[in-house]
């Protein structure tokens, strides 16, 4: 199975992930796709099988969900799926980037564990953000807007969930939400063309 990292991030640290993975030596080739960034590294192999077929599962991808806001008030966890399985045994450099990676995010705070163990800002994880098992770490920018209040929701959620979710928010007090996403970036696709795990 492949790994998948999870994040916060806001407008002024946006950049740092992508920026980390750029100082790899040598960095992965940039593939933008509709929502994502595929990173292709292409020194560890191919990215198409025999038929010219682009093999997730095969290929030495990893893809870069950066988080977007929504609703004009919710901002996105971002992802980092290395989507090779079984990754190890496949690609052990990409394996090995896998644990620097993890080992980078665990420098900054993590704010949320796992499903069923209470942590100090569940409060602001809404939607089905604490409903998987990656730990979520928040970059410098995000914590100072958790510590302000701000909301964070998968980049999964459905527009339903989120007019639920923008009802409450209403209820709370909260100001500022828009009926539609301010960007205009379209909802995933399931990846078998968009490089995710799940």
């Amino acid at each position: 199975m492949g790994s998948t990292f999870r994040y916060l991030a806001l407008r002024d640290d946006q950049d740092l992930v992508l920026n980390w993975f750029r100082a790899l030596e040598p960095p992965p080739s940039e593939v933008p796709t509709e929502r994502a960034i595929a990173l292709h590294f292409e020194s560890l192999g191919s990215l198409h099988d025999e038929q010219g077929n682009v093999d997730w599962k095969r290929s030495p991808v990893v893809t870069l969900f950066a988080p977007r806001q929504r609703r004009g008030v919710l901002w996105t966890a971002g992802e980092i799926h290395f989507l090779p399985t079984p990754l190890r045994e496949q690609f052990p450099s990409l394996h090995r980037i896998s644990r620097r990676l993890a080992a980078w995010l665990a420098s900054f705070p993590r704010i949320f564990e796992r499903p069923n163990n209470p942590g100090d800002w569940d409060y602001y994880l809404e939607g089905t953000l604490r409903n998987s098992d990656p730990s979520i770490f928040a970059l410098p920018a995000a914590m100072t807007a958790l510590r302000q209040g701000q909301y964070f929701v998968s980049d999964d959620d459905t527009d339903f969930l989120l007019d639920k979710l923008c009802k409450s928010l209403r209820l709370r007090g909260v100001t500022g939400i828009t009926e539609s996403d301010t960007q205009t970036a379209p909802p995933n696709k399931p990846l078998k063309t968009d490089g995710r795990t799940s």
